[in-house]
């Protein structure tokens, strides 16, 4: 048995739109005779309808597999990203100590072998 609708889905989209541009529920609700948990419950219809609407994604094991190679490959690149950062860091260490070794005058720490 189909349950009774007072409301026809083009009112309730029409509703939807302005519950979306509007800043006050509750009067919103006032002025249409209707409840705002109503309103709410529309609202949630329709998104759940709308979900129901996308394409599914394939289960099968080709698109499977290559999700997970996808998975792997984005880990990956995120391990070498912080590895290079961590270098890159390192290096740029290294080079503002040269510079301030330089700078101020002293004796580099290795002396050059005799020939």
């Amino acid at each position: 048995m189909k349950k009774w609708d007072r409301h026809t889905k083009e009112f309730k989209a029409r509703v939807l739109d302005r519950m979306k541009e509007c800043g006050n529920i509750r009067a919103l609700a006032a002025e249409l005779h209707v409840s705002r948990q109503t309103l709410y419950l529309w609202k949630y219809e329709m998104e759940e309808e709308a979900t129901k609407k996308r394409p599914k994604l394939p289960t099968s094991p080709e698109f499977l597999q290559l999700k997970k190679e996808n998975l792997d490959l984005k880990v990956a690149l995120a391990d070498k990203t912080l590895e290079a950062n961590f270098f890159r860091g390192a290096l740029q260490r290294v080079e503002d100590r040269r510079r301030r070794r330089e700078s101020s005058g002293e004796q580099g720490s290795t002396t050059t072998s005799p020939r």
